[in-house]
């Protein structure tokens, strides 16, 4: 199961959000108030007014089930070793061995990069448009919030 990049909160779902430039793989209550790029895992079902947050919807890029085998068996058929296959697409060899054994998700730039170079597709069929859900209003504050308000003042 993914873990939370930011608290390490094991989670089923899991949203590639970009933080300071950065795409990081975060929880649900991590990915609030941040740009969503992707989401992966089951869909959520709880919807809560407050904050507007731009979430992907259920369907929306989500792996195929079973992405680990698919590259692996991809990657087996086409003869490569992994250290090749990493140099060919610039991604630690290391990386990808944690993705083929899914204990971590490709970013949208690595999924597309081995999708090219394996000639495979790693997205489920029937991605849906983003939607907007609210967050609640009385959620407290994170440590990205807190940031980006000192950021502002700084500005000043």
């Amino acid at each position: 199961m993914p873990e939370c990049e930011i608290c390490g909160k094991k989670t089923d779902t899991v949203y590639e959000v970009l933080v300071d430039g950065t795409q990081m793989l975060v929880c649900e209550r991590d990915a609030q108030r941040r740009d969503v790029v992707n989401r992966f895992g089951p869909s959520s079902k709880r919807e809560t007014p407050g904050r507007n947050v731009e979430r992907a919807a259920p369907a929306q890029k989500e792996l195929v089930e079973n992405y680990g085998e698919v590259i692996r068996k991809a990657r087996e058929a086409l003869g490569l070793p992994m250290k090749v296959l990493g140099e060919r697409i610039s991604e630690k060899e290391s990386t990808l061995t944690r993705i083929e054994k899914q204990e971590t998700l490709p970013s949208e730039k690595t999924r597309m990069k081995l999708e090219k170079e394996l000639g495979i597709k790693l997205l489920a069929q029937g991605a849906e448009e983003k939607k907007f859900v609210q967050a609640k209003k009385n959620d407290p504050a994170t440590l990205w919030e807190f940031a980006t308000k000192r950021e502002e003042k700084d500005g000043e």
